[in-house]
């Protein structure tokens, strides 16, 4: 990955599309730093694939029983199967970096 300046640090737990919505959404927690919507999540799949994904939103969620402040990025799907990568794998326990700077998809 080029040299980007790393705004935060976001731990994935899991991941899920809602291709009705044409939407992908990861969540998880920001362990460090900030993450805001236009940013990019810098995903790491393993050491030959790099993915950035600008990020549409950032919520606030709540589960049940867990008082823990959990974050949900919502991406929006491109087209042209854009989450195929994403659905074939599992984007959790990851440690995203997020950043301002960012070239959409295979970096």
């Amino acid at each position: 990955m080029e040299q980007r300046t790393v705004k935060g640090i976001f731990h994935a737990i899991s991941s899920f599309a809602i291709k009705s919505r044409n939407e992908f959404y990861i969540i998880g927690r920001l362990l460090d730093g900030e993450v805001k919507a236009n940013w990019f999540a810098n995903i790491q799949l393993n050491s030959a694939l790099d993915f950035a994904l600008q990020i549409k939103q950032v919520e606030k969620v709540e589960m049940a029983g867990d008082e823990t402040e959990y974050l949900l990025l919502t991406i929006e799907d491109r087209g042209d199967n854009f989450f195929s990568p994403f659905l074939n794998v599992s984007i959790s326990s990851e440690r995203i970096k997020i950043t301002v700077e960012g070239e959409e998809w295979l970096v």
